[in-house]
């Protein structure tokens, strides 16, 4: 299927214009408009023909009615109707959807307008599909009808993937909890489920028509009390699991568009630690600087006298080794030794040897120098005040030392304060999405272990169950007319475990199709061999990009690779859907420039070889690279041109 033609009437800016899309080498269709001139309108245009809904206008109290202004200020008729037709082509066949919004046109002298300010009244809507065989058309009107037609073309459920905003394309496949729902529907998993109660329903009238007797209904109650709890445990884990999978998929969407951005609140903490530890250090710096300063004041003769006293003991060190320095004795008591032949120091009586000895020592004694007398007079004293000048001069170092090592942790912890400082300023705009970022982070672990426990429960629930379940046929076998009861029973069960088990395959073969699809669309597009490895569906249907070395790189990817992965993904939902329905897409090529824009562009012409792809465009994305592969390739260009009162537009084919 693919769209043929659109005509529109008196919607909005369109008055009465059309477009109409012929097939070329390829089958792509750009339509190119600047800012605020009408892309957006027309795109609304289509999705209000096929299901009465204008997903861009995001408050449809303020917006403006679908008839054209000009028109219901200036028409002199009682009525006057805005319609958009889709002109859908099939093997040959042709399918016209049509939808109208009819209006009473009121005089500027009525009631009506004194109210409301206003001469259009909405009075009615009107949705047809024409079916046109062989040129033989047929009119339908009934809406059950007319809503069978559409979704034959693209069901409302799976809109998503066959319209959707470009510049979301990035993001909009992280929303997994939609997509599996969608996916399920594709599936046709819902006629499993609607089997499932089914039996389930019948399994419990067989269960209630068992023995009827006073032990047998008393283990019947507590049988169908259990299951009861089981359902509805079961029921909670569902919508735990549901919630927690649109958590961990919300949490995803974050790490990718925030990368790598720290916590705001653990950053702020981190630096108010960082403060009152700078200011612990000042503190210690003006300790030490007050003890310093004393230190100078009080003992800096000692401290300057270092150099000297060290001085003055190297000497005596040298002169220690010299006798005569190290037995020098006082100049009177050598004297008087002599003349009394006797020593004066130990009382000894000296002969002529000895006499002469210290005659001779006396002698020398003049040879010593005054500086050497006073070395040996004051040794003792010099060592001490040698020892009390070291012990300040080192005091002195130490505090120099703190002094310094303080100023250094300051000036890194300034660093460090203002780079925190830096971080928050420029992440300010992000702050919420980040703090919800940091809550998900936290407490989805919590989330996964209370699943696992709840999971636990109700398997041990099942136990208990199955152990009920044997003691009542056990009871009910007795009776034999309720053997076949049981066996039915029995039945339904086995058949809710066939159930069961097809739907577990069908979502495993549905998602491995998906990511098949995928994974090998996306490689054919990217055209790079080498810079990733491989693409990934979870159960949940998040999108996974993994790097050369398997890590995952879905937030390193650059935009155009993000937008050719999640086109490579809508084309596999395409695929297992089997509606094989244009691609509508705006603003493709946004998010992307240079290369990567003309990257996307090639990889459109290459889908638009095997699909219809309608792409609306802002005249900033249609830069001259995209324009001359465009040229090159015959893609058909539009322009949507607005008049010079700006209150209605054609369409223009290039």
């Amino acid at each position: 299927m693919r769209i043929e033609e659109i005509q529109f009437k008196n919607f909005r800016k369109y008055v009465d214009t059309s477009i109409r899309f012929e097939k070329a080498d390829n089958d792509i269709h750009a339509i190119i408009a600047d800012n605020g001139v009408g892309k957006t309108t027309f795109l609304n245009a289509m999705t209000w023909c096929l299901y009465n809904e204008e997903p861009k206008i995001k408050d449809k109290k303020e917006a403006l009615p679908t008839l054209n202004t000009d028109v219901s200020n200036n028409s002199e008729n009682s009525k006057e109707e805005a319609s958009v037709s889709l002109i859908i082509s099939d093997n040959g066949d042709r399918i016209v959807y049509k939808r109208s919004d009819i209006y009473k046109i009121h005089s500027v002298n009525s009631k009506y307008y004194e109210d409301y300010g206003k001469r259009e009244e909405l009075i009615d809507q009107d949705f047809s599909v024409t079916e046109i065989i062989d040129n033989v058309s047929n009119i339908i009107r009934d809406e059950e009808t007319c809503n069978e037609y559409v979704s034959s073309f693209i069901p409302e459920s799976i809109k998503e993937f066959y319209f959707f905003d470009g510049e979301q394309l990035d993001n909009y496949f992280l929303s997994s909890s939609n997509i599996q729902d969608q996916v399920f529907t594709l599936s046709y998993i819902f006629l499993l489920d609607s089997m499932e109660r089914r039996l389930k329903q019948k399994e419990r009238e067989f269960r209630n028509k068992g023995s009827s007797n006073e032990k047998s209904d008393d283990k019947l109650k507590e049988l169908n009390d259990m299951i009861d709890t089981i359902e509805s445990e079961k029921d909670r884990l569902n919508k735990l699991t549901k919630a927690y999978n649109d958590k961990s998929a919300e949490l995803d969407e974050l790490m990718t568009s925030l990368g790598t951005v720290p916590s705001l609140t653990k950053l702020e903490e981190k630096r108010e630690k960082k403060e009152t530890l700078k200011s612990n250090h000042e503190k210690i710096i003006k300790e030490r600087e007050k003890s310093l300063m004393d230190l100078i004041i009080k003992e800096s003769p000692k401290i300057l006298a270092n150099k000297a006293f060290e001085k003055s003991m190297e000497l005596i060190q040298t002169k220690r080794g010299q006798e005569d320095f190290i037995y020098q004795i006082d100049e009177d008591i050598l004297t008087d030794s002599i003349e009394e032949c006797s020593c004066k120091v130990c009382d000894r009586l000296l002969n002529d040897e000895l006499i002469e000895y210290i005659k001779d020592k006396k002698a020398k004694l003049y040879l010593i120098s005054p500086e050497e007398k006073v070395l040996k007079k004051h040794d003792k004293d010099f060592k001490n005040s040698l020892n009390i000048s070291k012990k300040y001069l080192d005091e002195e170092k130490r505090l120099l030392n703190d002094i310094s090592t303080s100023n250094e942790t300051i000036d890194t912890l300034e660093e460090e304060i203002q780079q925190a400082y830096n971080t928050v300023k420029v992440h300010e705009n992000e702050r919420t999405s980040i703090n919800k970022r940091d809550e998900l982070v936290k407490i989805l672990p919590e989330k996964k272990s209370e699943l696992d426990k709840l999971s636990d429960h109700i398997k041990d629930l099942e136990s208990q169950k199955n152990k009920i379940e044997k003691e009542y046929d056990k009871l009910c076998i007795k009776e034999k007319q309720n053997l076949d009861t049981i066996a039915k029973r029995r039945l339904c069960q086995e058949s809710l475990k066939v159930i069961e088990k097809v739907k577990n395959d069908i979502m495993d073969e549905t998602r491995q199709s998906i990511e098949d699809s995928t994974k090998s669309k996306f490689f054919e597009l990217i055209r790079k061999t080498k810079a990733y490895s491989n693409v990934k569906i979870t159960d949940n249907y998040e999108v996974k990009l993994f790097d050369e070395n398997n890590r995952p790189a879905l937030s390193s990817a650059s935009a155009s690779e993000k937008e050719l992965l999640a086109l490579s993904f809508t084309l596999a939902i395409h695929s297992i859907s089997g509606y094989e329905s244009p691609l509508v897409v705006d603003t493709l090529l946004a998010r992307t420039s240079g290369v990567q824009r003309t990257n996307v562009a090639q990889g459109c012409l290459d889908v638009s070889k095997n699909k219809q792809i309608l792409l609306f465009l802002l005249d900033d994305e249609y830069t001259k690279p995209v324009q001359d592969l465009f040229k090159a390739n015959n893609v058909i260009e539009y322009n949507l041109i607005e008049s010079e009162s700006e209150k209605d537009l054609t369409i223009k084919r290039v």
